[in-house]
């Protein structure tokens, strides 16, 4: 079976329950569904490129303001417009982690050095990395990371934070999954070197829009990162689904409240029949089973994610994404088949 590059169903296959793409399962609101197809008369004329209502919302949001808000096509084009507007020459990743970082610093030849974190500590962030947060000029972290699903303390940002200012050393948290927990994120302790990468997408079931935007502390850095890419990099579509997304405060609240539900569920049934189970606090869960696991479920109408291809895992290594109640149970059923023969 091909291992993709991402989760998700790269081609639209017909009859299959898709547990590799991390997508909320409540899917696309009400709201924003509306705001998608009244937006159709939009579409003759060119969208805003400079975003300012919406920018203008989210700054509302989140107590800042517009001039520090940088709107993209998804998160991912803001990770390679931020690494193409400073050019850094060495930079730090804890892995495993979101492939696309790497593949960004390496399109500007940048040196890129490897923190891996420890399996037997459940791939947690710790500590132990401020003593990697040296001789790099960018720095990025994911929180919840992709594939593991585990959050940052507020401790570890709070100093990571202070020690990136401290030695001029930007530091981008993407927080794109940040909505599925009810963590605060490194908004609090943000500074002049902190950028927050936020995607749309996930939260709002929305991923055929393409929607996501960053926070910086500075506004020189945010005008920096602004000028880079194409002109227009938000289609009106996808503005007024944000704007409508942005209204949906109970949507996300009932969402990370079904997800942890789910969360619990999900892990404690998985851990019956496979190697190990790995905390997250996502909506997604990492384990280790039998190494063509995916195979033998994809035979049974389930697509799960490979992650053998992540730096910092292997064979064996595997990503489910929370659904439905009753396809979360289609998945153990299928596992507990398998188990039984």
């Amino acid at each position: 079976m091909q291992i993709t590059e991402h989760g998700g169903n790269p081609l639209s296959l017909v009859g299959v329950t898709d547990f590799s793409a991390n997508i909320n399962p409540m899917g696309m609101s009400r709201s924003v569904r509306e705001a998608y197809i009244k937006s159709a008369s939009e579409i003759e004329r060119y969208p805003d490129p400079y975003c300012v209502k919406l920018r203008e919302k989210i700054a509302e949001k989140l107590n800042t303001i517009p001039e520090k808000i940088v709107c993209g096509n998804g998160a991912d084009d803001l990770i390679y417009r931020i690494v193409q507007a400073f050019r850094p020459r060495r930079s730090l990743l804890c892995v495993p982690t979101f492939s696309e970082y790497s593949k960004a610093l390496k399109e500007c030849g940048c040196e890129i050095t490897e923190y891996f974190l420890s399996e037997e500590n459940g791939f947690e962030v710790d500590h132990s990395l401020i003593n990697k947060l040296h001789d790099v000029d960018i720095f990025f972290l994911c929180s919840p990371n992709n594939p593991t699903g585990r959050i940052v303390s507020q401790d570890v940002l709070a100093k990571t934070a202070e020690i990136c200012l401290k030695r001029d050393i930007l530091l981008v948290c993407d927080e794109s999954f940040l909505g599925f927990t009810d963590s605060k994120g490194i908004m609090p302790y943000i500074n002049g070197n902190v950028v927050i990468l936020r995607s749309m997408t996930k939260i709002y079931a929305i991923p055929g829009i393409r929607l996501g935007y960053a926070v910086f502390g500075d506004t020189c850095k945010a005008d920096k990162t602004a000028s880079t890419g194409q002109f227009w990099s938000v289609s009106s579509p996808a503005l007024a689904c944000g704007l409508a997304a942005l209204d949906e405060e109970e949507y996300v609240r009932n969402s990370a409240v079904y997800i942890k539900k789910e969360r619990k569920y999900l892990m404690s049934e998985i851990n019956k029949y496979v190697e190990k189970v790995y905390p997250s606090e996502a909506n997604y869960i990492l384990f280790k089973a039998e190494d063509d696991l995916d195979e033998k479920l994809f035979s049974q109408g389930l697509l799960i994610r490979n992650c053998s291809n992540y730096i910092g895992l292997g064979n064996g290594f595997f990503r489910v994404a929370i659904r439905r109640h009753n396809e979360n149970e289609l998945l153990i059923k299928a596992l507990r088949r398998l188990r039984n023969g």
